[in-house]
């Protein structure tokens, strides 16, 4: 594993470590005059230069020089749908001369396109686009990525993206954390119920490829019951629960959310004040997904809300082909301060540390010793200055357990 002391940076800023809710959250810890040792791919020290001297030459660190540059934690995108093949520029052309969504549906577009588009490709084309997709994820910051399946419903092809997830896992820096989406849509010609029973049954071979089990909880595509009844099979082989829930309307999936102890629930568009009080008492992560409402031109979620009453905020970009083409955890970031009422600690924060345990990974997403060395050089020596400068990039350098990549 690699050793690096990071020399110098003008600032080094971090959530605290353990706190996901509450007034802390919008003010990170920031270290200034200090340097960061790190030894076999994990933080070993935060202290003055002079103090990490020796340790560094004992192991043979190499040494970055940060002068004029803020560190931060590498960033964790808790919810997107890396791959999948196909485009839906048509879909975006149509919808800027105003088509609404029976009329691109009737014109043959819509989720419909990219499933047949991703049944179609083969295993070597559908991770050649993923891959380009993760390199470009990278160089904006993402260290860490949660890949969703749902563009296949059917098992073979709902195994062929999650094997897909596994070995560009195996064989590029980026961490990716695969979830099951079967249920993300009902495929043409079948009805919802019996869709709903093929989903269930793919759970003993889906099982081994995915840590969590999603469903698109939304009026016409599954009901919070629909939402029971699968999460519950699919604890049953192992899989945590998660949720999209309360984009468009609100039809129980909080609730069964809660009932279930879910890692979390995303979109959240549509989220009440009596639901984000039920949320408060829960460690379910409430992951906001801005990019889709610039998009889509929807209702951003309630951000500050949810935060003022006790939630746990998580931002991600919700990386897909249909609702947002846009890979940029930094540009969803700044559209939660901007249109969600977040401060910018509360987007660093909801992006990393949380988004962490969104995806309930430890030790990771903070800058603190013990800590996997993930993190962010920025290409400026004030940590605000990432979203203020929102569009353009940023991130300077990134490391990956200890190793510049």
């Amino acid at each position: 594993m690699a050793s690096l002391l990071i020399r110098d940076p003008a600032q080094i800023v971090s959530p605290p470590p353990g706190v996901l809710r509450g007034p802390g959250l919008a003010t990170p810890v920031i270290r200034t005059g200090e340097s960061i040792l790190v030894e076999d791919g994990v933080i070993a020290a935060i202290a003055p230069l002079a103090d990490l001297a020796a340790a560094a030459d004992r192991i043979g660190a190499e040494i970055i020089d940060a002068s004029g540059r803020a560190v931060i934690p590498g960033l964790i995108d808790c919810h997107s749908h890396l791959v999948f093949a196909g485009s839906r520029i048509d879909d975006f052309a149509r919808r800027c001369a105003g088509a609404g969504y029976e009329e691109i549906a009737a014109a043959g577009g819509g989720i419909g396109l990219t499933v047949a588009a991703t049944r179609r490709a083969g295993r070597v084309e559908l991770k050649a686009i993923a891959r380009s997709h993760l390199h470009r994820a990278l160089r904006l910051g993402t260290t860490t990525l949660e890949v969703k399946s749902g563009y296949g419903l059917d098992l073979a092809t709902e195994m062929k993206i999650l094997e897909v997830i596994a070995e560009l896992n195996d064989e590029q820096p980026v961490d990716l954390v695969p979830t099951f989406l079967g249920a993300h849509a009902v495929p043409a010609g079948v009805a919802q119920a019996d869709y709903l029973r093929q989903v269930k049954a793919m759970l003993p071979e889906i099982a081994g490829l995915a840590r969590f089990c999603d469903i698109f909880c939304e009026a016409g595509y599954f009901t919070a019951a629909d939402a029971l009844d699968l999460l519950e099979s699919a604890r049953a082989h192992g899989l945590l629960p998660r949720l999209h829930a309360d984009q468009f309307h609100r039809i129980g999936c909080i609730e069964v959310a809660i009932a279930l102890g879910a890692a979390s629930v995303d979109h959240l568009e549509v989220l009440s004040a009596a639901e984000i009080a039920r949320l408060a008492a829960t460690d379910i992560a409430c992951v906001m997904l801005p990019g889709v409402s610039l998009f889509l031109d929807l209702p951003f979620a309630p951000g500050r809300a949810i935060i003022d009453g006790g939630c746990i905020p998580a931002v991600a970009s919700d990386f897909n082909p249909g609702s947002n083409p846009c890979l940029s955890l930094p540009l969803a970031m700044a559209l939660g301060c901007l249109r969600s009422g977040l401060q910018v600690g509360e987007a660093l924060a909801a992006a990393t540390a949380n988004a962490a345990h969104a995806l309930r990974l430890d030790r990771r997403g903070c800058i603190a010793p013990g800590w996997q060395a993930d993190l962010l050089l920025l290409d400026c020596a004030d940590y605000r200055e990432m979203l203020y400068w929102y569009g353009t990039n940023q991130a300077r350098t990134v490391i990956k357990n200890g190793r510049i990549v």
